[in-house]
């Protein structure tokens, strides 16, 4: 089996267009979380999201027929493709693919099209493509003309975590050289808000901080604040990455995936346990080689509890020694892009020796007692083997390892 290594990272989200943006808030405690403008009734709602409108630039057909997710994970996709240094015509185009994840699908589209149907009975030609669910990953296959296996993953939050562990599976067993993996995701409509209000997941916002809204493994969590944005990566194969002189990130050691297969919403600690340790088992490690951990993390009295054990479980004694994060405290949740925009965290643990904190840890949870980096980077650190975690809605749980 080959070894996969990442050699490329296209980023567009409210974090940052750049990884140096995005190191820098991890630096400087920086949320992009603020106070979200909702129609109506003027309800006060946190979010992570885009000012102005981000279609400029692109031709108005493409703009007529796509959703909002789809829109940023082009302008991702341009970025990595840059950042890999792959130009039009100067690669095998049957032996790149193209996998992206989307949980929510074209919320932004969906609203826009249901508003007009219900309200005005007009339903526009462009309807069938704005609400396509694969329209991510195809317009990034189109756009830059990758000829391999195109997918679209959609498993709920653990999305991302599912593409690029596929991209990374087709590689590393030779059906692919290359791939643009990651995951996308648009879901600030006023219907998904009210859906996520009625669950009672949605966090309780500080009106006058909407920056500590969100708060991982803290005693006074109270839920998820929910953004958007699209991240990128061009995985490839380490022999084919060394040929062409390309720099690279990090290397893909192992891949684990579960299903709960107990309960919609309340997540399995059997399951999560198996997925960490299929992904360690997948690269031939122990839980003692793990230098950190990227939390899912999502803030949810539950979520937060049950990680928290399954981490105890998978390491024993370790689970103190490791130090273990949830960047969503920056973000937000982007439901099913939230694997491709932690995944940042890890490389610049592996590169530059940089833990992203949790932020608004501001009072420990006696039943969360492991060490979460609370509110303050961690420099210096010597971290070569790192873990990033998904668990989503319905069960589905993906785990891959990174190294240096």
């Amino acid at each position: 089996m080959r070894k996969v290594v990442i050699t490329g990272i296209g980023i567009h989200t409210p974090m940052g267009t750049t990884l140096e943006e995005v190191k820098a808030r991890y630096l400087g405690a920086q949320p992009s979380v603020r106070l979200y403008p909702s129609p109506g009734e003027g309800k006060l709602r946190a979010a992570s999201y885009f000012d102005g409108d981000i279609s400029e630039g692109f031709p108005s057909n493409i703009v007529k027929m796509v959703d909002r997710s789809v829109l940023m994970v082009l302008r991702a996709s341009d970025a990595v493709m840059a950042d890999a240094g792959l130009a039009a015509g100067e690669f095998d185009a049957w032996r790149i693919g193209t996998f992206v994840g989307c949980g929510s699908g074209a919320t932004t589209s969906n609203n826009a099209i249901h508003e007009a149907f219900f309200l005005r009975d007009r339903m526009g030609p462009m309807a069938i493509l704005q609400e396509l669910p694969n329209a991510p990953a195809g317009h990034v296959s189109m756009r830059h003309g990758l000829k391999g296996e195109c997918a679209l993953h959609s498993v709920a939050c653990s999305s991302a975590g599912a593409a690029m562990g596929h991209a990374f599976r087709s590689i590393r067993h030779g059906y692919l050289d290359m791939a643009v993996a990651g995951g996308s995701e648009a879901p600030l409509g006023e219907s998904t808000f009210r859906a996520w209000e009625a669950m009672r997941i949605l966090a309780r916002i500080d009106p006058e901080h909407p920056g500590h809204t969100c708060r991982p493994f803290s005693k006074s969590r109270s839920g998820i604040v929910l953004g958007e944005g699209a991240v990128l990566y061009l995985l490839e194969s380490e022999e084919h990455a060394k040929a062409r002189g390309a720099r690279i990130y990090a290397t893909i050691e192992g891949y684990g995936n579960s299903a709960d297969a107990t309960h919609i919403t309340l997540p399995s600690q059997e399951g999560q346990v198996a997925c960490m340790r299929n992904a360690l088992a997948d690269a031939g490690m122990e839980p003692g080689d793990i230098d950190y951990i990227n939390a899912h993390g999502t803030a949810t009295e539950q979520g937060d509890l049950i990680e928290t054990r399954s981490v105890r479980e998978v390491f024993g004694a370790h689970a103190y020694d490791t130090p273990m994060s949830s960047t969503k405290s920056f973000h937000g949740h982007l439901l099913g892009g939230s694997a491709s925009i932690e995944m940042l965290a890890t490389l610049v643990a592996l590169n530059d020796g940089i833990l992203a904190p949790t932020l608004n840890l501001d009072t420990p949870d006696p039943e969360c007692d492991l060490d979460y980096v609370a509110n303050t980077a961690r420099t210096g650190v010597a971290a070569r083997v790192v873990m990033n975690n998904n668990f989503a809605f319905g069960g589905s749980n993906a785990t891959m390892i990174l190294t240096r």
